[in-house]
């Protein structure tokens, strides 16, 4: 009877659970197998929703699309109807638009290093006819200057530390911008890789920031990098919540490395 009573009980709190309701429409199946085998060499547009995108890599289109408008990792609420977004690591600016569609007059600052791609981010916040963005062709980083760059026109750009990148970006230095705000209601990082030390950098001004989705790009060799990161973000009063963002490591305890320029993935939740 005990066992009957725990089941009824679990069924009837999983239905008074209330699922979020979708707000964007899944891509149709046809156009999802189109674009899985388009080129991805030009500049292509499509319709999706209420917006257009333009866009290079479809396949970049449907993984990211997939996570922004069906899962909206993104989503946060808001006291104003007007909150300031700054999101580092914009890409062809598919974030951008999700902002937008959410908020429609929110103030969006974006920062987009490689050159490919913020063609790409402009032609999209052109055609949308969207106001209230600012975009600057820059890394964010822990100085003002310039950085040697990865630029692959794609997700996997970055900054790279070595010196051998295929040219040099300028950089601004996060933590002056974070310091000419009162508040931010949304920090948006995807920086493959210059999230460590631009975390750190930024710390002193994290408290200004309500929500922050941070991914976290490391080496499993690299544990004490991503205490120091939490460490921080606790110190900012920020309650976190960890997803992976990619499963690399299937068996963990005898692969114990993937052999790539990151073994750990993660998207990090940080809210107050």
């Amino acid at each position: 009877m005990k066992l009957i009573t725990n089941i009824l009980n679990g069924l009837a709190k999983r239905l008074l659970i209330k699922k979020p309701i979708q707000r964007f429409k899944n891509i149709p199946w046809l156009t999802e197998r189109i674009l899985k085998n388009e080129e991805d060499t030009s500049i292509k547009t499509r319709k999706f929703n209420d917006f257009k995108l333009a866009y290079i890599r479809p396949y970049e289109v449907v993984k990211t699309y997939k996570e922004i408008f069906n899962s909206e990792i993104y989503r946060f609420d808001c006291k104003t109807t007007s909150p300031t977004i700054l999101d580092c690591g914009a890409n062809i600016g598919m974030s951008c638009i999700y902002f937008k569609s959410i908020y429609p007059n929110s103030t969006i600052i974006a920062f987009e290093p490689d050159e490919q791609l913020i063609e790409v981010l402009n032609k999209n916040i052109i055609q949308n006819n969207f106001t209230n963005i600012t975009l600057h062709q820059a890394a964010v980083w822990i100085e003002d200057g310039f950085i040697s760059f990865d630029s692959k026109g794609s997700e996997a750009s970055h900054i790279d530390n070595s010196g051998i990148g295929t040219n040099l970006v300028k950089t601004i230095k996060l933590s002056n911008v974070l310091q000419a705000y009162d508040t931010v209601d949304f920090l948006k990082m995807d920086i493959e890789g210059a999230e460590f030390e631009v975390v750190k950098d930024c710390a002193p001004y994290l408290n200004k920031v309500s929500n922050f989705f941070l991914e976290y790009h490391g080496k499993v060799s690299d544990t004490n990098k991503l205490q120091i990161l939490l460490n921080i973000l606790e110190q900012a009063n920020f309650k976190v919540y960890i997803k992976n963002a990619a499963d690399s490591l299937k068996s963990p305890f005898v692969q114990k490395t993937t052999g790539e320029m990151y073994d750990v993935q993660l998207n990090i939740f940080c809210y107050k």
